[in-house]
This record gives structure tokens, C-alpha cells and sequence, in this order.
């Protein structure tokens, strides 16, 4: 049995756009679940008296950890909104600049994993026009859940070309299926996808394999979200 993907180029209806939003923003506050849980049982052993033999130390670092991924959740949630109602800019820059260091930097902590990034289309390449931190950020997300969900001996490959008007970025996983994909990484995927729409981009995401397709107008266009078609990619079973 294999994955066949079945895409629409077809723009979503304001009403179906704006309910997949809510279930993003659902996605992100359920993902802060966990750690909050987490610290929570952390802060009551915290409490227990001297006399209960705790290891409070070991809790306190806990409680520090679960603290600190629950802000970078939140802080995730936040951009999510903003990537929504804040009207991205619109100015040229030069795409590859912006990736080429999250390339490096993504390549040098998955080493230890036994992973790879492998370049098969290395810029620099057309200018495109957006908002450059809003892709530094989608592109660092998507880089990290393909580490994230990539084993021992897989390699992402990063691609870039010109299509339609459009610099088309593609991250894959050339090697294998991937991991299970976790609420976090789920959130991080939704702020790539709004951080690349609100730019009048195109984005596209295949889970098996792991594909994001993040593309780029070359050109200025005419302002109007709901104007601006894009790809969604479903996986369906093929026995």
C-alpha cells in the first residue's frame, strides 16, 4: 500500500479558510497542554516538605524546561495570529540569502541524529517580493519538523525554481515515511502556511512523504488574500 496525494489549486471559501484557522489556533493552545500539565504536577511536588525525601533540584529543572516551552507555544500561537491580521510587507529581496544560513544551521544540529540537508538547486535565484521575516520564519519552522520527524540515515533535500511568476522552495524527505507528525510541529506547520499566504505566496504540504512546498510571487501583486489560489495536499491510501 503507498500514498497518492490528491492537490486543488482551488482558493478555500473566506468561511472554510477562516474555520481551518480556528482549528490551527485550537491545535496550538492544545499542544501547550502537555507542558503545562507537566509543570504543574512539577510546582506540587515543589511543595511537599523537606521531610518527603524529593529530589526538589531535579523538579525545580523540570519546572524550568516545561516553562520555557510553553512560552516558545504561546510566542508560536501569537505569530500565528499576526501572520493572520497583520498585513505583510511587500518588498523585494533576495530568497536564498534568507534560507542558505537556516540551511547551515539546521544541518550542523541534525548531524548528531545521523540525518542530512542536501542543496540541489543552490542560489542564488530570482528576487522574490514579501515579507523576508515572515519566510525566514515559515522556512525555519518547516526545516525543523523535517528534522524533527526524519530517522537515522535520511536526507532533506531543499530545492528552488521558478514557476508561473512564482520561486517555488521545496523541503523533502527523500529517503523514507516519517515519524509521526506532533501537535507542536503541527502548529509550527499552520505558521509556515499563514506567514507564506499572507505574502500572496502558495503553499502545499504532502505527509507521506514529507513534502512543503513554499512558493513566492516574483512580481508584486494586487493586494486581496482571498484572491490568491493555493495547493493543499491530501494523502489518501491506495490498496
Amino acid at each position: 500500500m503507498h500514498k497518492a496525494d490528491s492537490c486543488s489549486g482551488i482558493s478555500k471559501s473566506s468561511g472554510e479558510d477562516a474555520g481551518k484557522f480556528y482549528v490551527d489556533i485550537a491545535n496550538g493552545l492544545h499542544a501547550m497542554a502537555q507542558p503545562l500539565t507537566i509543570l504543574r504536577a512539577s510546582m506540587e511536588v515543589l511543595n511537599l516538605p523537606p521531610s518527603a525525601g524529593i529530589d526538589q533540584k531535579r523538579y525545580l529543572e523540570i519546572s524550568a524546561v516545561q516553562l520555557e516551552r510553553t512560552c516558545n507555544l504561546f510566542t508560536r500561537v501569537q505569530d500565528l495570529v499576526t501572520a493572520r491580521y497583520v498585513e505583510a510587507q511587500q518588498m523585494r529581496y533576495e530568497l536564498w540569502e534568507v534560507i542558505a544560513p537556516l540551511i547551515q544551521d539546521q544541518k550542523a544540529r541534525m548531524h548528531a541524529s545521523g540525518a542530512g540537508i542536501a542543496v540541489a538547486s543552490q542560489g542564488p535565484w530570482e528576487p522574490v517580493v514579501g515579507d523576508a521575516q515572515r519566510t525566514e520564519q515559515a522556512v525555519a519552522a518547516v526545516l525543523q519538523i523535517s528534522a524533527e520527524v526524519a530517522e537515522r540515515g535520511d536526507v532533506i533535500e531543499v530545492s528552488g525554481a521558478s514557476r508561473n511568476g512564482f520561486l517555488e522552495v521545496t523541503i523533502e524527505n527523500t529517503r523514507r515515511n516519517p515519524k509521526n507528525i506532533s501537535s507542536s510541529a503541527r502548529l509550527n506547520l499552520a505558521l509556515a502556511e499563514e506567514n507564506i499566504l499572507s505574502q500572496q505566496g502558495r503553499y502545499e504540504f504532502t505527509r507521506e512523504p514529507f513534502r512543503v512546498s513554499l512558493a513566492l510571487p516574483i512580481e508584486a501583486l494586487e493586494r486581496g488574500r482571498g484572491e490568491i489560489s493555493f495547493h493543499r495536499c491530501e494523502t489518501n491510501a491506495l490498496h
